[in-house]
């Protein structure tokens, strides 16, 4: 951390390696030293902190009282974004060593933002405790702005969670009232269409079909408006279930398809069994793989399920 902390001073200075470094120790040698392959003796550490213009005590502070360059910090927020954009989180715990999040000056955007690559993180190493609790941290210091796409994403774990640890109603209440806040904001346009599906997604864990089939039809016009496709499979599996319990076949049949989704199959072998072909489901049926803890959380589906089983499952 010493060398982080001596490569921060420099910038602050406006120093080079080079400009830093002469007289006291070779370039190569400081280069080291930043990068903490090595640990420069005190009285190098006394000279380099003469030339910075700081005390050898802030050479060697706690990190959360050290001053951070906003340009480096900005710097590395973007380059883990992108890391993590990519399925790559490898380099997020040396960046949670630094502890920029813990500096005065930090800005509460670039606070927030951190926060949130830490959220992802966690989510990630399957960690919900820690998780939630940078989620949280991350909504709170963003939502001292106007709402942004990180505050978008952080309350999409955050709203993931508690519809996961049944807490729907508390979830569903966040994302309307997000929603209600964006509506207007055309920049926040594909924002708009993942929180109206995590809203369509808690109404059809609360069973109110009716309320999912309207709010899906808003969301295909949203789509339409903007010219762009958002969780297009999740939401034709939504719209089918939903179909299957109004007992809608024509839709149904054209959403089932030719799909190879478990959760398809199963409603496929429904539409043909309410369609009479009762040969045609039976086989169908053979091919569905039952997955009991899938079911279990889906009332609609195990309905379903138990009367295609209870019909044609010896068949």
């Amino acid at each position: 951390m010493i060398g982080q902390r001596i490569k921060e001073t420099r910038h602050r200075n406006n120093l080079t390696q080079e400009e830093l470094a002469e007289g006291i120790i070779s370039r190569t040698y400081l280069s080291l030293i930043e990068k903490g392959s090595v640990q420069p003796s005190t009285n190098v550490l006394i000279k380099l902190s003469e030339r910075l213009n700081c005390s050898l005590n802030d050479l060697m502070s706690e990190t959360a009282n050290f001053r951070y360059n906003d340009v480096e910090v900005f710097r590395e927020i973007v380059f883990h974004e992108y890391k993590v954009s990519h399925d790559e989180f490898s380099t997020v715990p040396e960046l949670m060593t630094k502890e920029y999040e813990k500096a005065d000056e930090i800005s509460s955007v670039d606070c927030g933002r951190l926060h949130l690559l830490y959220a992802k993180y966690f989510r990630h190493q399957g960690d919900s405790r820690k998780m939630t609790h940078h989620a949280d941290q991350s909504l709170l210091k963003l939502s001292n702005n106007v709402i942004n796409q990180f505050y978008i994403d952080a309350l999409l774990i955050k709203t993931s969670y508690l519809m996961d640890t049944g807490k729907v109603t508390e979830a569903l209440d966040l994302l309307e009232d997000t929603y209600s806040l964006i509506y207007p904001m055309n920049e926040l346009n594909l924002s708009k269409l993942k929180i109206l599906f995590e809203i369509i997604e808690c109404y059809y864990i609360k069973e109110q079909y009716f309320t999912c089939r309207r709010l899906m039809d808003k969301y295909t016009q949203l789509e339409h408006t903007m010219q762009v496709r958002y969780k297009e499979e999740g939401l034709s599996i939504l719209a089918a279930k939903v179909a299957a319990y109004e007992d809608d076949l024509g839709l149904l049949d054209q959403l089932v398809g030719d799909s190879e989704n478990d959760r398809m199959i199963l409603l496929k072998c429904y539409n043909m069994y309410k369609k009479g072909q009762i040969k045609k489901c039976a086989e169908y049926f053979k091919s569905y793989v039952k997955n009991t803890d899938e079911l279990k959380d889906d009332p609609l589906m195990l309905d379903i399920y138990n009367e295609l089983e209870e019909r044609i499952g010896t068949l």
